[in-house]
């Protein structure tokens, strides 16, 4: 291979690209990974890009996927980004270390599956490539119904896991051009981003191109089956006020106020449901995703966790929540623990005494959702001796109402805290922050690095046995517990 370009214009398989130099490092910006999506071609699988002439501007960041604001952005923040339907690029954040052979950091963010995007500057990848030496990629695919919506008059849905995999496969195929490890690909995600990752890991195709991955807080369960989906799409059309086959033609605002409807639908009291999931197809995820996972898994090393307060984020301040009833508490735990119920009920009230109604429910909802899937999926990759690491991340804004929720070690393992400034982090000493922010990011970029989290700031962080669940926990100070 030829020397690599330490200037901002880089070479490719597809052409050449233009970049920026950016706060220490080189950002190439709103890449194309796939074909573009003209007005004929919603819900359908995504294309690989055809190689270009002349030298492609990636100075700008390219659009976000169509979408209405959070749920969670009162703990998050909100944004006011251009959203097109034609959205399918990543983000790249380089080292400028001439010929070296780095290893690739490759992002896929959360937000259920209908908000969020790769290139927010919330997730920007200046600190960790300049400080760690690793190529941070973010990944922008597309959300909610134009990502999921699985119909057979339509679609066969999975349209977002398919444009996840074209990306993987774009950065294989060209990241050696920007100094960058093709055999050293780490994937990371967090919430759907992590189901994602999942799902990845669990696709023959995309598992090959995957060294190690790091999954934060994720649900591992949320595969649906055909029928339950075709059953969706049926309704998200009702919704929309057409039949299904009218949703191609559908003015895109029409869609989006339909998701909004459709979400409402589906919610009950006190979840966190998802409103489109990636399904069983047959073709990109398989009836046996759980075993193909493990299977995928083998040969590579995981590193997982979850937050203290997940739940919080959703729950926190919602006066219905914060007043629920003992009766309501009851009907969330039967819901969750089926017969089990009232012994996890105990269980919440004594691990915190004093807890108010929401704290119940929230603690219950975690060990049911984000706890309990981490927990179980680090066992199970334990009892087929795949190397393993387990964290929880406790630190919380002392000012904040929302504890150490969902989301909240983002700003710290990106270390964009003091641009971010999210509501969750309020009340936070910005050393602090700063401090933690440097040693998570540092733990992180040495699995990314040699599939190993362990370095000299930390103690040492055992693998998970599948009887000896060992995790790290993130606070003002840094201990391991069983």
């Amino acid at each position: 291979m030829s020397k690599i370009s330490t200037s901002s214009e880089v070479t490719t398989k597809m052409g050449k690209i233009k970049g920026i130099p950016k706060r220490g490092v080189n950002a190439y910006l709103g890449i194309p990974y796939a074909s573009p999506l003209g007005p004929n071609d919603r819900f359908v699988r995504s294309k690989p890009i055809a190689p270009w002439n002349g030298v492609l501007d990636a100075t700008n960041k390219g659009p976000i996927s169509p979408q209405r604001s959070s749920r969670l952005a009162r703990l998050m923040g909100d944004f006011n980004l251009p959203y097109d339907e034609d959205s399918l690029t990543l983000d790249i954040w380089c080292p400028n270390n001439g010929n070296k052979k780095l290893p690739v950091l490759f992002w896929l963010h959360g937000g259920a599956f209908v908000s969020g995007a790769g290139s927010l500057d919330w997730y920007e990848g200046w600190s960790f490539a300049k400080h760690q030496e690793v190529i941070v990629i973010g990944v922008n695919y597309r959300l909610g119904a134009l990502g999921f919506l699985c119909h057979p008059e339509i679609s066969s849905g999975n349209m977002a896991i398919q444009d996840q995999i074209l990306a993987l496969e774009w950065v294989y195929n060209n990241i050696e051009y920007f100094g960058g490890d093709p055999e050293n690909i780490t994937l990371m995600g967090q919430s759907a981003g992590a189901i994602s990752v999942y799902a990845l890991l669990a696709n023959k195709g995309a598992h090959a191109m995957v060294s190690n991955a790091i999954l934060q807080s994720g649900r591992y369960d949320n595969f649906e089956e055909l029928e339950v989906a075709h059953k969706k799409a049926e309704e998200f059309a009702s919704h929309a006020g057409v039949d299904v086959k009218a949703l191609k033609t559908l003015p895109l605002e029409a869609i989006l106020d339909a998701q909004t409807k459709f979400a409402k639908s589906q919610a009950e009291f006190a979840s966190s449901g998802i409103p489109f999931l990636p399904v069983i197809d047959h073709i990109t995820i398989y009836p046996e995703v759980h075993d193909l996972f493990l299977e995928g898994s083998k040969g590579k090393n995981i590193m997982l966790g979850s937050t203290r307060d997940e739940m919080h984020a959703w729950f926190s301040g919602i006066e219905e929540i914060e007043s629920a009833s003992s009766e309501q508490i009851e009907h969330v735990f039967k819901r969750e623990f089926a017969d089990e119920w009232y012994i996890m009920l105990n269980e919440c009230k004594n691990r915190r005494p004093g807890a108010s109604a929401m704290e119940i429910i929230s603690m219950g909802m975690n060990i049911s959702n984000f706890e309990g899937h981490t927990i179980d999926l680090a066992r199970r990759l334990s009892a087929v001796d795949i190397k393993t690491w387990l964290y929880r991340f406790d630190w919380f804004g002392p000012d904040s109402i929302y504890g150490a929720c969902h989301c909240i070690e983002l700003p710290f393992v990106f270390d964009t805290a003091e641009e971010w400034n999210p509501p969750m982090l309020l009340g936070g000493k910005a050393t602090e922050i700063k401090s933690l922010s440097q040693t998570m990011q540092k733990t992180w970029a040495a699995f990314v690095r040699e599939g190993d989290p362990n370095h000299s700031n930390l103690p040492n962080w055992p693998l998970v046995q599948e009887h000896n669940v060992y995790k790290l926990c993130w606070n003002n100070f840094i201990e391991v517990i069983n």
